[in-house]
């Protein structure tokens, strides 16, 4: 079957070079609470989850022609919303000379901020994967680009809309009120097939990289509507237009960052800014082969308090990385983010460790203090430890 697969390729493609690569991981997380859940219907979230997520990639003619899979895959025995399946990749690429074309479901990423970027528009955040914004949706795309030396410049159309994804009623880290997931509402009359495009050039010149974007369609942030027959809340999904840019600056050890938004936000198109800035520094060979390093940044956010909630409106976050550079590669990683307002601190330290070729372990802690009456202090009663031992193939 392979031979006639590869045969196939070879034949449309009219080359003689297929590669066909697998790489990803498969791994299992364990989470225990420090509190009992504060919510009616909660459980405890003591559990063990396992995790699949590979990648194949058929590379045909040198990169001319590439094939990307990535399928993934969470079960989890206590929330029925973590149990889920999402493409993260599933796209064909050409590329031929300085023309990129992309088709299929696809991740991309802008912004230059560590903790959050503020101009990072395309793809939908799984929540119940991360809090962090680490972890995104699989995005249906069609990218068309020119992709030069130091200058690209691409245009992305978007035809189809991924809803966030939340805890559901028995899950840890959710709000006092259930979302009903089920149930979306749209601003406009397509729903989820209300097509977004987008377009983005960067610049890269020597230490400085800047990015313009600019995006029109729905939102990735919800707001939400209280259903007085269910209780729940069911999360809106507006319309936006949206001009960004990010700039950085690299000097040695230092790294400066920043980015901002202008957002015309729904159809009565109403204006408001956020962005970010920060620096990154780092003690290279600080003992032996050890490096070190340090990142602060802070946020804002002029949003009315109608429009989609955020964490990021006025806070302040500190992070740090150490990496011992040994045979296991032993690396800590920790950050606090602080709401200079209300208070609100959500802090994180991990650390792990990779034992032979294939396998790391890491270990967690999560905190969540202060902040009550704000959305950050739903999760108030949520600090946890975590483990996860993965395989990487």
């Amino acid at each position: 079957m392979r031979r006639v697969v590869c045969a196939a390729v070879l034949a449309l493609a009219g080359c003689s070079t297929v590669k066909l690569s697998v790489a990803g991981e498969a791994a299992v997380d364990a989470r225990v609470f420090v509190q009992p859940p504060r919510y009616a219907g909660q459980e405890d979230g003591n559990t063990v989850s396992l995790v699949a997520a590979p990648t194949g990639i058929l590379d045909v003619a040198d990169g001319t022609h590439v094939f990307r899979l990535t399928p993934f895959y969470r079960l989890d025995p206590r929330d029925e919303r973590r149990s889920h399946f999402d493409l993260r990749e599933a796209s064909y690429r050409l590329q031929y000379q300085q023309l990129q074309v992309l088709a299929g479901f696809s991740t991309v990423t802008w912004g230059t901020l560590e903790m959050h970027r503020p101009s990072d528009v395309i793809n939908q955040h799984d929540l119940v994967e991360s809090l962090s914004e680490n972890a995104k949706l699989g995005q249906p795309m069609v990218s068309v680009g020119w992709v030069g030396e130091s200058a690209s410049l691409k245009a992305y159309w978007l035809p189809y809309f991924r809803e966030k994804t939340f805890p559901g009623v028995r899950g840890r880290l959710r709000s006092p009120a259930t979302i009903d997931q089920d149930h979306p509402q749209y601003e406009t009359q397509l729903g989820p097939w209300q097509p977004s495009g987008a377009l983005r050039f960067t610049l890269n010149r020597g230490d400085f990289d800047f990015g313009l974007s600019a995006f029109t369609g729905l939102s990735r942030e919800p707001r939400f509507v209280l259903e007085l027959t269910e209780g729940q809340l069911a999360p809106r999904y507006d319309t936006m237009h949206q001009a960004s840019a990010d700039v950085q600056w690299t000097q040695g050890a230092l790294t400066l960052k920043a980015e901002a938004f202008v957002r015309l936000w729904s159809q009565k198109l109403v204006a408001f800014t956020g962005g970010g800035a920060g620096l990154e520094y780092t003690f290279f060979q600080l003992a032996g082969d050890a490096d070190l390093s340090f990142a602060l940044e802070g946020y804002w956010d002029t949003r009315p308090v109608d429009a989609p909630p955020t964490f990021f409106d006025h806070d302040l976050f500190a992070g740090l990385r150490f990496a011992l550079n040994d045979t296991g590669n032993l690396e800590v990683v920790g950050g606090v983010l602080f709401d200079v307002l209300s208070r609100a601190t959500l802090a994180r330290i991990e650390v792990s460790r990779r034992f032979g070729d294939h396998w790391r372990a890491y270990v967690s802690a999560h905190v969540f203090g202060f902040g009550h009456g704000t959305l950050q202090g739903s999760f108030v009663d949520d600090s946890h430890l975590a483990a996860r031992v993965a395989y990487f193939f």
